[in-house]
């Protein structure tokens, strides 16, 4: 297929479409008042993104002298500036300490020192080939290979590095919400990992781009990335803050931090000398007000009541029980139960006691129950009836003895 009938009303349509859609969640970032820093620096990739892929289409287009043209410094420039970006967001996400003006500055410049290079070698001379096809590469007497495959392998050692860095980032602060959170009400790290799968995605397929122009691969990208786009503007619109650790080892929210009960007041983790009344409090709410009988309650519920952040509230509920809170939840779910079974023993039923218990599913209340105390529902009522019944004979003897 000729390159060129890539840019018939099909081939524009979907050169078109992913860079529309970038600009557009581009901008839904930017109007969002309450975005977070990394919702910022997500809408910077977004931009970058589409403008690097309408600086493609005008090079491609217009100013290219021939359409199978393999090495162009407008690819190299806008995917080392996209790379740059996506950095800078998931950093903002994960290691927000480390986004400072130095950070910045170092990785922009960088990325200005490369972009200038490439200018003036591309550009300073009268005569550069373009290259026609793949097997043209091993032309090495041709200073425009020499120079693309040069810069090709600095995007690629670039990508991979980057690539390498998020990943690492993104395993180690899994394993810190997995030791210090509930893996409930959102706090979970799963959707950053598909935001990186999308990203990696794009890379890869940018890269082959450099080495394959066809008509045939070009529609394959753009509709990948007009997926990859709102795959990725999903999640990070939706989920845009996780907690991270700050520097004394405790948590607090990665961008904006929000109050539970006020939603823009910043909740600071409770201190030391705070933790025994909040213990205190939280225990009395829990006996008192018996919230945990409703199956629909979460952790944002109980946060409410503290007036402290879900996130500070689920690793508190972790130090001080050592367990998640559901499983604190479900514990006192139980002992209902059981305080329901030892007034009621000739009456309870399985079901009545399920649908006394507060738990949501039956599943779940049988493995609770088990887990406490060591035998199914019917088993416990029966011993416990037993027990009953042995104790009524002796409290009966021991009255006729003395009568």
């Amino acid at each position: 297929m000729n390159t060129m009938d890539y840019y018939g009303d099909l081939g524009i349509f979907f050169y078109y479409t992913p860079i529309v859609c970038s600009f557009a969640v581009a901008f839904v970032l930017l109007v969002n008042r309450r975005r977070t820093r990394p919702q910022l620096w997500l809408a910077v990739v977004f931009a970058m993104l589409g403008i690097g892929m309408v600086g493609s289409f005008l090079v491609d287009r217009y100013f290219s002298v021939n359409h199978h043209e393999i090495f162009r410094p407008v690819n190299f420039i806008c995917s080392t500036a996209s790379s740059v970006t996506v950095l800078f967001y998931y950093v903002s996400l994960m290691r927000p300490r480390l986004m400072n003006r130095k950070f910045i500055g170092l990785f922009c410049g960088g990325w200005g020192l490369f972009s200038l290079l490439l200018v003036v070698v591309f550009f300073s001379s009268a005569r550069i080939h373009p290259v026609q096809d793949v097997h043209k590469l091993v032309n090495l007497s041709s200073p425009a290979v020499i120079m693309g495959i040069l810069a090709g392998l600095c995007v690629v050692v670039f990508d991979v590095w980057l690539a390498y860095l998020v990943i690492r980032m993104y395993r180690m602060h899994r394993k810190f919400i997995s030791e210090t959170y509930s893996f409930a009400e959102g706090i979970t790290l799963s959707w950053v990992g598909i935001t990186i799968a999308m990203f990696a995605l794009m890379g890869i397929l940018d890269v082959i781009w450099m080495v394959n122009s066809t008509s045939g691969y070009k529609m394959l990208f753009h509709f990948v990335s007009f997926a990859a786009i709102w795959v990725i503007f999903w999640y990070g619109f939706r989920q845009g803050e996780i907690p991270v650790p700050d520097e004394n080892g405790k948590e607090s929210v990665s961008g904006n931090e929000y109050s539970a009960t006020e939603g823009a007041r910043p909740v600071p983790v409770p201190t030391d000398e705070k933790q025994r009344l909040l213990k205190n409090n939280l225990l009395e709410y829990l006996h008192s007000k018996k919230p945990y009988l409703n199956p629909e309650l979460s952790l944002k519920d109980v946060s409410l009541m503290a007036g402290m952040n879900q996130y500070a509230l689920s690793r508190f509920i972790n130090k001080e029980f050592g367990v998640n809170f559901y499983t604190f939840i479900n514990n006192f779910r139980i002992e209902h139960v059981l305080h329901l079974i030892s007034l009621n023993t000739g009456t309870m039923n399985i079901d009545t006691l399920f649908a006394a218990s507060g738990f949501k599913s039956r599943t779940v209340f049988f493995k609770y129950f088990k887990e406490k105390t060591g035998c199914s529902p019917q088993e416990y009522i029966e011993k416990h009836k037993k027990v009953e019944k042995k104790g009524g004979r002796k409290k009966k003897g021991e009255t006729e003895g003395i009568a």
